[in-house]
């Protein structure tokens, strides 16, 4: 075999949504979403059309969500917004985060408009994965080595899972579930790197196959959290007290999509690729996660 079609993520009976589609799709008709810095969109509005979406962002580079009769865009900065406290069911900050320059005050504002009891769904890189330093020295790199001096630092901040409970378990968010997402480089779509993607990820589960060095593991956090007002409770340093985290195991390059790989056992050979069940691209792979 060399190839396969991988899972979607599914739910267990009393398992919390935790990944976005999941999250997106647990809403009642009529909740009220905040897409926190949501660029083109953080997913697809159209697929709830139920829902009344609230997008904003400093900048849309692509250009804004297409805009409709219960979704509202606007341009505004995360560290202020002009918008009513404890308003949204739901509060989305996909990738966010680590853009941002105040973090804080961003922190404090994610929390002020999510309503008591409502959801905040948030996904970060970790900064000791491969990937988060990836980007980084490419940012670098542009900025320096060739001289694009005015060029921003894209990822202005680094987290690890402890200091990322405590920023929000100190403002009154309790961790609901979490997941450890490996890198899919689906940020290297961008037209400037697409042509390199292919080949370097290639590459890197070349390199997994051979020596089984993984350089995508654990490359992003992806957590939801209640706002329950509590202050006390797991810090993220006593593991055991956390909900257990969502398996995962590859994601798309291209649509950036999760997805459940589990390639048959000996003797059945090893497979060289797998193909998204969201997108239906295929994907190098490396070895069993």
């Amino acid at each position: 075999m060399t190839d396969l079609t991988p899972l979607k993520p599914v739910r267990g009976a009393n398992e919390p949504p935790v990944f976005l589609r999941e999250v997106i799709a647990a809403q009642e008709q009529g909740a009220s979403v905040l897409d926190a810095g949501c660029g083109p969109g953080s997913w697809p509005y159209t697929e709830r059309p139920d829902l009344t979406i609230t997008g904003f962002d400093i900048k849309f580079p692509p250009g804004p969500p297409p805009r409709a009769l219960t979704t509202r865009v606007f341009r505004g900065d995360l560290a202020r917004l002009p918008l009513p406290g404890g308003h949204f069911d739901l509060t989305v900050c996909h990738y966010v985060l680590e853009h941002v320059t105040e973090l804080r005050e961003c922190c404090d504002e994610l929390v002020r408009v999510t309503r008591p009891g409502g959801t905040l769904y948030l996904s970060v890189p970790r900064a000791a994965a491969f990937d988060d330093r990836l980007y980084r020295f490419a940012g670098y790199f542009a900025k320096y080595a060739l001289m694009k001096f005015k060029k921003r630092l894209e990822h202005q901040q680094r987290f690890d899972l402890v200091g990322l409970l405590e920023l929000f378990r100190s403002r009154g968010m309790t961790l609901t579930a979490h997941a450890f997402v490996p890198a899919g480089f689906s940020w290297m779509n961008d037209a400037r790197t697409k042509p390199l993607q292919g080949a370097f990820t290639d590459a890197l589960c070349a390199i997994h196959r051979a020596t089984g060095l993984d350089l995508a593991a654990d490359a992003n956090f992806v957590l939801t959290f209640q706002k329950t007002g509590r202050t006390s409770g797991p810090d993220g340093r006593d593991r055991a007290a956390l909900p257990g985290p969502r398996r995962i195991t590859h994601v798309c390059r291209d649509c950036g999509e999760h997805a459940i790989v589990d390639p048959p056992g000996p003797p059945a050979p090893l497979p060289t690729r797998w193909t998204c069940p969201w997108c239906g691209k295929p994907n190098p792979f490396g070895r069993p996660r």
